[in-house]
């Protein structure tokens, strides 16, 4: 580790690191904007500009939280008229695997899911990590009303799939939120309630598709 440079409570083995200024600004900060580890440099005859961020999910190879914002932000201001739809989804019950069967295994997991979506979404969307068995899935230029049947059929597909770890077969379920843009320019409040709907429907039981 370089000299001066302090990591703070860190949960992710990757992170996705945002600038923010210290509380005297007299060094430089960043924080991990999932789970809001801290990095500070105190050596005050090395201060560079910017960290270059990283927005590739070493885990999937999926375009990060940081990434998809920035895509979203990008193609919404070229094409301020056009359609744009997201789902958040994530896995059913993931804790209770990583808890009995060990990070290893919901590793596997995760590796498992995001071939599936790669598979299925790529050519009319793009998928993203969005943090910890969270995904979002980007469509340009698609409504809700196009996505949703994609999302059910996507949905009974990564039930269908059976994974093995430890001579052990697992299956996993998953819950879908889907949100069109209301074309307002407030991208953070658009995947918010994205967010809200996944919560409604993890709290209705998972393994639904929420629009």
């Amino acid at each position: 580790m370089a000299a001066g440079l302090k990591i703070l409570a860190c949960k992710m083995k990757k992170h996705d690191w945002k600038r923010v200024p210290s509380p005297d600004g007299k060094f430089e900060m960043w924080e991990c904007s999932v789970c809001k580890a801290k990095k500070v440099n105190m050596d005050e005859d090395n201060q560079s500009s910017d960290e270059p961020e990283i927005t590739v999910d070493e885990l999937t190879g999926f375009t990060n939280r940081g990434g998809a914002l920035d895509q979203i932000k990008t193609y919404l201001k070229s094409h301020k008229n056009e359609n744009y739809t997201i789902c958040m989804c994530d896995i059913d019950s993931f804790t209770n695997f990583n808890e009995t069967k060990g990070r290893e295994c919901g590793d596997l997991i995760l590796k498992e899911v995001a071939e599936i979506l790669n598979k299925e979404v790529s050519g009319i969307g793009t998928p993203c990590r969005w943090g910890g068995d969270e995904f979002l899935l980007l469509f340009p230029s698609m409504n809700g009303d196009e996505i949703y049947n994609k999302m059910f059929a996507l949905r009974e597909k990564i039930k269908a799939r059976v994974l093995y770890y430890d001579g052990d077969g697992i299956s996993v379920s998953m819950t879908f939120a889907l949100n069109e843009y209301d074309f307002s320019g407030k991208i953070e409040a658009f995947v918010a309630e994205a967010e809200d709907k996944l919560k409604l429907g993890k709290q209705m039981g998972g393994d639904q598709v929420i629009f």
